[in-house]
């Protein structure tokens, strides 16, 4: 009977491991390096809790590398030293086909990157001092301005933002950063008027705030306005209001915002793409727990066809298995595929 019950036992064993979906050893790396902009950037604060959600669902441990920025974590692409990367629409894109700063930096020919997911959008402006008698962006010609920034797409907004008031890069008093967290430090210093471009959420406005107060200034949305902006950098007016996690929206405004991609590189295993897709669809809520402001990472982000570089295979796969695939996106990424030189 003792040999019976063993017998039933091992068979019961054997059923129920071959019930339970295993993923192969060699379909995942042991470790994912995540590229990001340096700390205290929102982009930071997305790797981070990027790597916090994949590094506790899935066998593969995550390591957040800050640095200058994508021109900086670009290359490790290659290399194989980045696994996933963090950062805005435009550098995604012209990264990807190996176009303006990247054309030198990647050969012409452009980076093996692959978008996983679409995040959420990064909303932006610059900041100033409470009591610094500034209220649009029209008021800081003649002033001291952050900028200069190594990395061509934050020169980019912090010019267009500029733009939208009708002020000239050449019309202010530039005052060089290496990042958009030093951007603010050197308002709170007083070393500058304004700071190079910034997003809601970062920890470095909180200290400004502490310190002198903080404003983020508004956008103004008129037609002629915006396309002053989006001439020099893509995006769109978003309405926000004061709240949580957007210290220095004083009043309900409007800010310009871009979409945040998190992107891998092309020759990520397919299983390791489709695993940091399915943790983070599944486990989107546990984002929103790490920042206020990823409770608006929800699913109906990760899929656009706005997307501006393919997705990854893998990704293809469980987006296919979640019904958002569709023949549309189908259509757009051969067409985003076509586009590599």
């Amino acid at each position: 009977m003792m040999k019976i019950f063993l017998a039933f036992t091992l068979i019961f064993g054997i059923l129920l491991a071959w019930s339970i979906p295993t993923i192969p050893a060699q379909q995942l790396p042991p470790i994912l390096n995540i590229g990001t902009h340096p700390v205290g950037s929102f982009f930071n604060v997305v790797g981070t809790a990027v790597a916090t959600v994949v590094g506790k669902q899935t066998p593969m441990k995550t390591t957040v590398k800050p640095m200058a920025g994508p021109s900086a974590w670009y290359p490790l692409i290659k290399t194989q030293e980045i696994d996933l990367g963090v950062l805005n629409c435009w550098d995604a894109e012209k990264g990807y086909l190996g176009e303006s700063t990247y054309s030198k930096l990647s050969g012409g020919k452009g980076f093996p990157v692959r978008l996983i997911a679409i995040s959420v959008n990064n909303a932006i402006g610059l900041a100033v001092a409470a009591d610094s008698g500034i209220y649009k962006y029209s008021d800081l010609k003649g002033k001291r301005v952050a900028g200069n920034l190594p990395t061509p797409s934050l020169q980019l907004q912090t010019e267009a933002l500029l733009l939208n008031g009708g002020v000239k890069w050449s019309e202010i008093t530039p005052i060089p950063v290496s990042s958009v967290a030093e951007g603010v430090k050197v308002v709170i210093d007083g070393r500058s008027d304004a700071s190079a471009t910034c997003a809601i959420g970062m920890p470095i406005i909180e200290e400004l705030h502490a310190k002198k107060g903080a404003r983020i200034l508004p956008v103004d949305p008129s037609p002629e306005a915006i396309s002053r902006v989006k001439a020099k950098f893509p995006g769109y007016p978003e309405k926000v209001t004061p709240g949580p996690g957007r210290t220095g929206v004083e009043k309900e405004q409007y800010l310009w915002a871009y979409d945040i991609y998190v992107i891998a590189r092309e020759d990520l295993p397919d299983e390791a793409a489709y695993q940091v897709a399915k943790v983070l669809w599944e486990n989107y809520k546990d984002l929103g727990a790490i920042h206020v402001l990823l409770k608006d990472w929800t699913t109906d982000k990760f899929v656009t066809n706005e997307a501006l570089i393919p997705y990854h295979p893998g990704v293809i796969k469980f987006y296919k298995e979640k019904r958002v695939w569709t023949d549309e996106m189908a259509k757009l990424q051969e067409a985003l595929s076509s586009k590599k030189k």
